[in-house]
């Protein structure tokens, strides 16, 4: 992609500000219901999820990020920045052999034929996928966790498979720090298994066995960027595992809010795509309080960024 096309991209990623902020979020997590919710949030120009479901909205505010993704960045750029999202697809057409799967959790992802997968067709599959699919296949597994557990892996190995070093340090530091935070469950929980740490960050695996023992947790991690975060987990006791994750969330909203991020470099549209995601995460949060009637727990999972 040239310098020009990647001020253009960037540009456009630059107008799509963040619909929400703290006092909307406010007025937001006050509605009396969540249909209440819903049409305040059209109001604000979201989707209106006109089957009055959390899931409905999510997926339709999804999908749009997927379209303008797909229709913004560069064949190999949209592949790292929509493989979540694909890979969700992928882990949900496999498990369907074994269970009932709706089609209300599937994105719309074009050039992947679920139908297909789920019947062990992997033509239009591409080599990261296959291979995953078919160690699955060979090694006969079932099991849902195993099967989230191999596809996520092949779907990070994706992520990080652009040229650009710049989403490779992006997409490594978000798996730093979920091996991070699985390292703190494995410590609370008293459950060790190494394979359920991801591959590709920068983190030695060494470093994160001995982080899950419990011992030096937060000085394995001291000279690392997320030094600040690994010590207040330890210091809760390992009790704030949501809080972490989104620090995680803050941490790679503001690794990429650089004043002066060079417009010809990837990071003025990583900053965008990330605040879109926070963004959906912290409505769904909202409305989760208000179905649930927890109103208040709402701004303890706040994102910094909207404090």
């Amino acid at each position: 992609m040239n310098a020009s096309t990647r001020i253009y991209d960037n540009t456009l990623a630059l107008q799509l500000k963040s619909r929400m902020d703290g006092e909307r979020l406010r007025r937001l997590v006050e509605a009396k219901t969540v249909e209440d919710g819903l049409k305040m949030l059209a109001d604000y120009g979201f989707s209106y999820s006109p089957d009055g479901t959390i899931d409905g909205f999510i997926v339709a505010e999804t999908n749009k990020l997927i379209e303008f993704v797909s229709e913004s960045e560069s064949e190999r750029a949209a592949r790292s920045l929509l493989a979540e999202f694909v890979y969700n697809n992928v882990k949900l057409a496999y498990k369907a052999r074994f269970v009932e799967i709706g089609k209300d959790g599937y994105y719309d992802i074009e050039g992947l034929d679920v139908d297909a997968i789920k019947h062990g067709d992997y033509k239009d599959c591409d080599e990261i996928m296959t291979a995953a699919l078919e160690a699955l296949d060979s090694a006969g597994e079932s099991k849902p966790q195993n099967i989230d557990r191999a596809l996520t892996n092949a779907m990070y190995k994706t992520a990080l498979s652009c040229p650009s070093l710049v989403i490779k340090k992006y997409f490594r530091a978000q798996i730093d720090m979920i091996n991070i935070l699985t390292a703190a469950r494995m410590y609370r929980l008293k459950i060790f298994n190494e394979n359920e740490f991801i591959p590709g960050g920068t983190i030695k695996l060494d470093e994160l066995t001995e982080a899950a023992s419990g011992k030096n947790f937060a000085l394995i991690f001291g000279s690392t960027p997320y030094a600040d975060m690994a010590e207040r987990l330890e210091k809760s006791d390992f009790t704030a595992l949501g809080a972490f994750e989104r620090e995680s969330d803050d941490y790679l909203f503001y690794m990429t809010d650089e004043l002066a991020a060079s417009m010809s470099s990837y990071k003025p549209f990583l900053n965008r795509y990330t605040s879109a995601r926070i963004e959906l995460k912290t409505i769904k949060a909202a409305l989760v309080c208000i179905k649930t009637d927890s109103r208040e727990a709402f701004y303890a999972r706040r994102p910094d960024i909207y404090a």
